[in-house]
């Protein structure tokens, strides 16, 4: 169990396999950002949730299988995460002071996102890289990460969109296409830090903040401003 994932309340009886298959997922998560689903097994899985083969078998088909779920909720945690980041940051901001508002702004928005899912880039990218590594050579797993991927994309559209839309600028690319690109900016910062050791808070602000202004077209100031 990691802190990624809040605790399981206790269920009862009727929901005694939901339990037991919510157990198994999340217990899989570390397994699978140790040794991937290569290296994983079965019996790694039912270990680490203290469950049987069978246990495992009731509720699953293979191992590829609880990947899936695994990166789905993983999916699921860090874009409720995001979403508490965004709303803390517009309230301190102050969404509707529009004539203070700006890509520094906007950056210092998303540069909350990045904050709130630095913790855990460690899991998040093993887990992505290797779905992405199985996803080129395995077509059913590829149709499942293309839904991951598309989800993490449009709500992190959405999330861009709520400050934007509160300030009257607008992007020059379409809010997904824009999304994707700060998407790919977050994955390539978590990669530096884990991979230099290095903090990368201020590179975070600057690459973020470059991206917004070279892709935000500022609002129009209205009559009499």
């Amino acid at each position: 169990m990691t802190d990624l994932f809040e605790p399981l309340p206790e269920s009862a009886d009727t929901r005694r396999k939901e339990n037991t298959r919510a157990k198994l997922v999340r217990a899989s998560l570390e397994v699978f950002v140790e040794k991937g689903i290569d290296g994983a097994t079965v019996d790694d899985l039912t270990r680490a949730a203290g469950f049987t083969r069978g246990a495992f078998y009731s509720n699953f088909s293979s191992k590829e299988e609880v990947f899936v779920a695994v990166f789905d909720e993983v999916t699921t945690e860090l874009l409720a995460i995001a979403s508490s980041a965004v709303q803390a940051a517009l309230a301190e901001a102050g969404v509707g002071e529009r004539a203070r508002v700006g890509p520094e702004d906007d950056s210092e928005v998303m540069v909350a996102v990045f904050e709130a899912i630095r913790p855990f880039g460690r899991q998040w990218y093993l887990l992505y890289s290797d779905a992405v590594a199985r996803a080129l050579r395995d077509e059913k797993l590829r149709a499942e990460l293309a839904v991951q991927r598309e989800r993490l994309r449009d709500e992190i559209a959405a999330l861009l969109m709520v400050r934007l839309e509160a300030s009257g600028e607008r992007p020059l690319l379409a809010p997904t296409d824009l999304a994707q690109l700060l998407v790919g900016i977050f994955i390539d910062l978590m990669v530096r830090e884990q991979m230099d050791r290095r903090d990368v808070t201020d590179l975070a602000a600057v690459t973020i903040l470059g991206t917004l202004q070279a892709f935000v077209t500022p609002r129009r100031p209205a009559p009499g401003d």
